[in-house]
């Protein structure tokens, strides 16, 4: 057995290939389906919402029952329909916008988890970096965070609430996404090939989290945009005088 192969003759490089291999074609199955609904669709975002909900409830099966895990066929087809949901579900946030603003959503939130990788990659090679568990938790934590932020939004008025919990939402997608990274890393002895497909759905789920983020991120920032234009002309206004009337 080589070197760089773990019990179950997977070299780690292979390993690797086959899990950006299935996230590339992941990627390219779901592109198409979010361009022609974001072109044609109308009036389905109750239907999108609720199929990310049933892919949500999908893996969480496939996480508990061990034959949709490892046993074929029956893993293949769970994580088909898993994928699916996820892509249509997915579209609901790019629905109802324009084609262009789209792509540029699609490719941000590439370069997101890109980067999220590339930081993976330095703290393997590196070996600095916290327990894996415990950074899981730190992520899981974010969440609770951003949760809390979005009540604080109801409950107070602050204009930017909802930015800060955006970018917290942000730093808790790249974390737990760092932290399943190096939990795969550390069990690579014992991962068989189908983990491979396993770990490439879960940096799709991560994807279609960046993507929300990025499409939240373009609402808020319009929003603040006209904010700050209202607030100007409204500032503008008072201070302009009226003629008075002596007629």
């Amino acid at each position: 057995m080589a070197e760089n192969e773990n019990l179950n003759g997977i070299g780690l490089g292979k390993f690797i290939a086959w899990t950006l291999l299935t996230f590339g074609i992941c990627l390219l199955g779901a592109i198409p389906q979010w361009m022609i609904l974001c072109l044609f669709a109308k009036g389905a975002v109750v239907y999108t919402i609720g199929c990310f909900f049933a892919a949500f409830v999908m893996l969480l099966c496939i996480h508990l029952i061990e034959p949709l895990k490892y046993w074929r066929p029956c893993n293949y087809v769970a994580i088909i329909v898993c994928y699916e949901l996820l892509t249509v579900g997915a579209a609901s946030f790019l629905m109802k916008w324009r084609l262009l603003w789209s792509i540029a959503v699609i490719v941000v939130a590439l370069l997101c988890l890109a980067i999220t990788l590339f930081i993976c990659l330095f703290l393997i090679c590196t070996g600095f970096y916290m327990n894996p568990f415990k950074l899981a938790v730190v992520g899981g934590m974010l969440f609770v965070l951003t949760f809390c932020i979005e009540i604080m939004n109801t409950l107070l008025s602050w204009w930017y609430w909802q930015d800060v919990a955006v970018g917290f939402f942000f730093v808790s997608v790249a974390t737990l996404v760092i932290s399943h990274v190096l939990i795969a890393y550390h069990s690579f002895a014992f991962l068989v090939r189908d983990d491979s497909v396993l770990v490439a759905i879960v940096l799709y789920i991560a994807y279609i989290l960046f993507l929300i983020a990025c499409r939240l991120s373009a609402i808020y920032i319009k929003d603040n945009a006209d904010q700050s234009a209202t607030s100007a002309s409204s500032d503008y206004d008072e201070s302009t005088p009226v003629d008075a009337d002596y007629s």
